[in-house]
């Protein structure tokens, strides 16, 4: 009788492999690189690449389509960075070190990547420019962090005070950034969003950076990658 159900169990791996290996958002029997393979083996990681391929698409049809374009860049910088460094590397742009901790790492990054695409703030985010001035309006899992950087070398850069996420909610596409700064230099930004650009609104002198105005989306740069 042990014989039979051990010999049932192996029977039932085997027919669960398969299902298993279709999970992920591509066809295992291709996988080549270790993240690959390791999507593959580990049904958790392979139901987060499936549930990953289902929020990108969604991603893919915000403002009807129309960024379509910065979506694809974002993720393709996003999948570069899931690949493995070698153990003491990091920073090479990798997320994850190819190490005992591989695993739980890129599961926790899938998580995040899946609640960025998903959040409500992520069709606002991405690189706006006004001549040789741009902003940085990166997405995380719970809200937007904001950051410019001007041509004026005397006011280059500013920041949402210490780093602060913003939330937003479903829908919205008016936003107020706190900027760094207090008491005669604090200011705040209201900016409104449409598909491919943003207008801001300046209530305070930002350290005599002039901020105010219309800003052109620019769908061939990813904040992620702006290093500033």
């Amino acid at each position: 009788m042990t014989r039979v159900v051990a010999a049932l169990a192996a029977l039932l791996l085997i027919a669960l492999a398969p299902s298993l290996a279709a999970a992920a958002s591509f066809d295992c029997a291709k996988a080549r690189t270790k993240v690959e393979k390791l999507i593959c083996k580990d049904p958790q990681l392979s139901r987060q690449d499936e549930d990953l391929a289902k929020a990108y698409g969604e991603a893919l049809k915000l403002w009807d389509g129309q960024i379509a374009a910065y979506v694809k860049l974002s993720q393709r910088g996003w999948v570069a960075s899931r690949a493995l460094s070698a153990p003491g590397m990091g920073g090479g742009g990798e997320l994850c070190e190819d190490d005992g901790a591989a695993l739980a790492c890129l599961r926790t990054i899938h998580a995040d990547r899946i609640a960025v695409l998903r959040s409500s703030g992520f069709r606002l985010s991405g690189i706006y420019a006004r001549g040789q001035d741009f902003l940085r309006i990166k997405a995380t899992p719970t809200g937007l962090e904001f950051a410019y950087q001007l041509a004026d070398a005397n006011m280059s850069q500013g920041f949402t005070a210490d780093g602060a996420q913003v939330k937003v909610v479903p829908g919205q596409t008016i936003v107020a950034f706190p900027l760094t700064g207090t008491g005669p230099d604090a200011c705040r930004l209201d900016a409104s969003f449409s598909a491919d650009e943003v207008t801001l609104t300046q209530k305070g002198p930002c350290g005599g950076a002039k901020l105010g105005g219309w800003w052109k989306r620019d769908q061939a740069r990813d904040p992620e990658a702006e290093m500033f």
